[in-house]
């Protein structure tokens, strides 16, 4: 097939009062400040749309540049970063990526891409498939209807391509590059396709680029083992007889005969939500991006099962919106994310094959799954897991998608048979990771020559990022510098996660908080307390979901909910996790150091203040209470929540 020559340009935006271009910005690039205040430098390449010609036009590549901080010094190389998805650009996440690599950007430099399709790199936005509430298969339809022939100009191999050329633009000759989520898919691509402009790669939550089965069996796997490990390890729930995943199973037994109902609070209101086995598995494959089932699912289970229904309505309710709901396409593409895995992704049928052979092969497939590995997704059936939203379920993601075009086959990011670089590589993988789960990360690993993978004991998906426990940021930094691990102990003996002991109605249900010198607060005033710390926790949870301003209590009232400085605060209005004690007061969260402090009163069948607090960071913690309830002083420790 005929191929045209690449146009590689790079044009100047005016911007008023621009800063002086740092001596180390190559002068031929035409890169602008991104703003007047930004220390980015934003430039765009033109990029021929389509290499083979087939489609004409061209696509301009955003990219952004942040030179080192001293520029009397020489530089010590480039960093690159990837951001996952797929779907979301790249320079979204220059905060996270400039506050990750801060120590060493003194004297190295950085860039960030936006892949084609997502973020400046002209978005892909299919209607009404980016705002739909859950991802319907008709609105994937539509959308390859839309791109047509185009939808196979996305995948990560064009992608990798594009940011060679702007490295050659740039006079970049090799660079560390460092990729989170989707972002390891795409450093891997690069790897393959462009092995002499690699020094070193960074893989934080991998998959292999290469390799991967179209049933994803490393997923259920790692389901089955995190929910174990975390009640295992976790002083509220180890107690219980039997594993985690026994009563969870109990659980999907009873959801099969019929499925929770009822009205629930997810968010700010009140809304009917329905949980059958499937909606269990979606809530249970998600873990790895919000740990918020890890710390409740046990006891909703439990609940559930002794005529409790609510905890577990609240938890599905609240999981469909904070993972199905996708924002403005410039954020988060869910057309980009169908485009790049029908593009790259193995799949159980020929994705090169026309209707209806296609859907042929699929049953054919299937069938003979059934027949010989039913339990791939125990405790779910293989129904149960293909009835998830298609972008967690993927297996049929692509069953409608366009063919692909002639030049790019697809399931080839990289050519078959390609030999990736002897470089220094690290992957990192979350022990309890659900999204790419360890043992994907070990096949990145197997890749490479010279790798080395970290597991992060008690952690979920992508690590280096925003790292509360400086490890696994510290080893990245290290490995950049010194292309060692160097040592990596400390990914061995990160917190293990707290869960819920029970859920309640009754505060006299409850184990009492555990009395320190000085208490005279009786047996139902230590229950109270013990009620009202699981309240406080309750409500701090609920922050890892990335709430609204307003988010409703478990049985009534509601908070309120501020980013402040390095930390978050919530006001709390009569919040109710039983039916009988309302909660009003503050309570903080540091970033940082994982400090919480909470200033409550109780109402209802205990009256009172506390001064709550624990180091949600350390092993093992344990909030201290201290006031006075029903009269009395109050003194007394509990297992944080």
């Amino acid at each position: 097939m005929k191929r045209i020559a690449l146009v590689i340009a790079l044009f100047l935006a005016i911007v008023p009062a621009a800063p002086a271009r740092p001596a180390a910005l190559p002068v031929s690039t035409g890169l602008h400040p991104c703003s007047p205040t930004s220390p980015f430098y934003c430039g765009t390449i033109v990029r021929a749309v389509d290499p083979s010609g087939t489609i004409p036009g061209t696509i301009g590549i955003h990219f952004e540049w942040l030179p080192r901080g001293d520029q009397g010094a020489k530089s010590e190389g480039v960093i690159i970063a990837n951001e996952g998805g797929p779907g979301s650009g790249s320079t979204e996440s220059r905060a996270s990526y400039r506050s990750l690599f801060a120590p060493l950007l003194d004297h190295r430099d950085m860039l960030l891409m936006d892949n084609r399709g997502t973020g400046d790199s002209r978005d892909i936005d299919c209607e009404p498939l980016q705002s739909t509430p859950v991802m319907k298969y008709p609105d994937i339809e539509r959308c390859g209807a839309q791109l047509g022939h185009a939808a196979a100009l996305y995948g990560t191999g064009l992608a990798a391509d594009d940011l060679a050329a702007i490295m050659d633009a740039m006079h970049i000759r090799t660079a560390d590059l460092y990729g989170d989520s989707y972002g390891t898919f795409f450093v891997q691509t690069f790897a393959g396709r462009h092995p002499h402009r690699v020094r070193s790669l960074i893989l934080d939550g991998a998959y292999p680029v290469v390799g991967e089965s179209p049933w994803y069996p490393e997923a259920p796997a790692a389901v089955r083992r995190a929910f174990n490990a975390v009640c295992r390890r976790a002083q509220a729930c180890a107690t219980f007889p039997g594993s985690s995943m026994d009563r969870i199973a109990e659980l999907i037994a009873s959801l099969r005969k019929q499925p929770a109902s009822g009205m629930a609070p997810v968010g700010d209101r009140m809304r009917q939500v329905t949980v059958a086995a499937t909606d269990l598995a979606f809530v249970m494959d998600a873990s790895g991006l919000a740990v918020v089932p890890f710390r409740e699912l046990d006891a909703a289970a439990r609940a559930d099962l002794d005529g409790d229904a609510l905890p577990l309505l609240r938890l599905t309710g609240e999981s469909y919106p904070v993972n199905e709901s996708a924002g403005p396409a410039f954020y988060y593409s869910r057309g980009l994310f169908t485009a790049v895995s029908c593009a790259d992704y193995p799949q159980a049928f020929g994705a090169s094959e026309q209707e209806p052979a296609r859907h042929e092969q699929w049953l054919e497939a299937l069938d003979e799954k059934r027949a010989h590995d039913p339990d791939i997704y125990a405790p779910f059936s293989l129904d149960e897991w293909l009835d998830m939203p298609p972008d967690y379920s993927v297996l049929t993601l692509c069953l409608d998608w366009p063919v692909p075009l002639e030049a790019y086959p697809p399931g080839q990011p990289v050519p078959p048979g390609t030999v990736f670089p002897d470089v220094p590589v690290l992957v990192i993988s979350g022990e309890i990771d659900t999204i790419t789960p360890a043992a994907q990360g070990a096949k990145a690993a197997a890749l490479f020559p010279h790798a080395t993978q970290v597991v992060m004991a008690n952690s979920a998906h992508v690590d280096a990022m925003e790292d509360p426990f400086d490890c696994a940021s510290r080893i990245a930094l290290r490995f950049i510098a010194t292309l060692q691990t160097g040592d990596t102990s400390c990914a061995g003996v990160l917190p293990e996660l707290r869960t819920v002991p029970q859920f309640v109605r009754h505060a006299r249900d409850l184990a009492p908080a555990d009395p320190l010198p000085g208490n005279q607060g009786r047996e139902p005033q230590l229950r109270a307390t013990a009620a009202a710390v699981q309240t406080v926790g309750d409500s701090l949870a609920r922050t890892l979901w990335d709430p609204g301003p307003k988010v409703l209590g478990l049985r009534g009232g509601s908070f309120t909910f501020a980013f402040a400085g390095n930390a978050y605060d919530l006001q709390l209005d009569g919040v109710r996790w039983t039916e009988d004690l309302a909660v009003t007061g503050t309570a903080r969260s540091v970033f940082g150091t994982g400090a919480v402090e909470s200033r409550i009163a109780i109402h209802g069948v205990s009256n009172g203040t506390l001064f709550i607090r624990w180091k949600a960071y350390d092993r093992h913690a344990i909030a201290t209470a201290t006031g006075t309830v029903d009269g009395e002083t109050v003194r007394a420790t509990l297992p944080a929540p």
